[in-house]
């Protein structure tokens, strides 16, 4: 058994339940994504070993999906599944940091040696991005062990645990657009009733109150995408 981990983001359900009934009858363990949602998912909160994403999805697009990667999972290989004859899309796809493409129709012997060949050269399983120890800003630290803000002045800032859990993720992905779909995901477990409230944008202001002004300013909104922590700030 290959005991390897496979994410299949297809929207076609033949062609999506004809690839997983293929890679499990390989050896591989697989997760199943029916858009770029329930995709988008499986990237912030499982461990894969290769992602297989159809490029035309519903809601997020495999080329979103690659973005996400390269900030969520870098070192987790990829390879998009692209229409005959639409060879922009595989550029793309490469440029955004596919690791190759399979084009349809394609033959079940042809993408097994291609995913085969993609692991090889990736034979380690690489965690998602967790940030660890002390993490510094502007003005102070977040301490990871006693979950508390330490200012330079020596001020210690008790914060609640998803204000804490906010920080630490703005923290660890400094420099990224993070969407308010990504935050319920990664902070609130996807809670459906976090999801009905403005639950990031009043908890992100009590955060942005309690570590004062300086540190504050490095977040920004991005409109119509979501917030961003800038480290250089």
């Amino acid at each position: 058994m290959n005991e390897r981990c496979i994410l299949v983001a297809e929207d076609d359900e033949p062609i999506r339940r004809a690839l997983t009934d293929t890679l499990e009858g390989a050896g591989y363990s697989v997760l199943p994504a029916a858009d770029g949602r329930e995709a988008l998912e499986i990237l912030l909160t499982r461990d894969i070993d290769l992602a297989l994403l159809d490029v035309n999805m519903p809601h997020i697009s495999g080329f979103k999906l690659l973005k996400v990667m390269a900030g969520e999972c870098p070192g987790v290989p990829s390879i998009i599944l692209t229409a005959h004859g639409e060879e922009q899309d595989r550029v793309k796809g490469l440029t955004l940091g596919a690791d190759d493409y399979v084009v349809k129709p394609f033959s079940i012997a042809e993408l097994l040696a291609r995913i085969a060949a993609v692991l090889r050269r990736s034979p380690a399983r690489t965690k998602k991005r967790n940030a660890e120890g002390d993490l510094s800003f502007p003005g102070g630290k977040l301490s990871t062990e006693t979950r508390h803000v330490c200012l330079d002045d020596g001020t210690e800032i008790t914060l609640s645990d998803k204000e804490f859990d906010l920080f630490r993720y703005f923290l660890a992905h400094a420099g990224r657009v993070i969407s308010q779909e990504e935050l319920l995901l990664r902070v609130w477990g996807n809670n459906a009733g976090a999801a009905r409230t403005r639950i990031v944008p009043v908890t992100l202001t009590r955060l942005k109150e309690k570590i004062g002004p300086t540190a504050a300013a490095s977040f920004s909104n991005v409109r119509g995408r979501g917030y961003i922590w800038k480290e250089n700030t």
